[in-house]
């Protein structure tokens, strides 16, 4: 006789600390529900939905679903808390890709990066908009000059 998969949600669930601390960053949102399952290396759980699938998905994406429903298309859950591990829906906010860049801390996002990697200031003489994004004027200066030094060497033994 074949052995009956448990429902996903009651796998999600048990795995579901829903007494977790309340976010320094936003505490009128209430408690975390901190995910005690595997975590991978940035921080974020996963889950799997199917267990016969090969692949995993995020913790807070499969709260999601299970507790509320799909998310709309284009869009993907941002962490309102600002606590990885959360997977309370009511911390989550589906958003473009685009506006979860924006909103995060990750050292990509740039919103709260207030010097290049090289510790120049991100202010409004120093920064240009370029194809891939917010560079920074003094290092593409001293880029330039070092390509063009380059040039020179590679002339001279051309």
């Amino acid at each position: 006789m074949a052995r009956q998969a448990r429902p996903a949600l009651e796998r999600f669930m048990e795995k579901v600390d829903q007494n977790g601390p309340i976010p320094e960053y936003r505490p009128d949102l209430g408690p975390c529900w901190l995910w005690t399952g595997g975590v991978r290396e940035s921080g974020y759980g996963y889950f799997w939905l199917d267990t016969r699938s090969a692949s995993s998905i995020s913790a807070h994406t499969a709260g999601w679903r299970l507790l509320r429903g799909p998310i709309p298309e284009g869009l993907e859950p941002d962490h309102l808390c600002r606590v990885r591990r959360c997977v309370n829906p009511e911390h989550l906010e589906p958003v473009t890709h685009q506006e979860n860049m924006h909103r995060s801390e990750m050292i990509g996002g740039y919103v709260r990066q207030t010097h290049c990697k090289y510790g120049h200031p991100f202010d409004e003489a120093n920064t240009y908009q370029a194809p891939r994004g917010r560079e920074c004027r003094k290092c593409n200066v001293i880029r330039v000059r070092a390509w063009r030094q380059r040039q020179k060497i590679g002339a001279a033994y051309g």
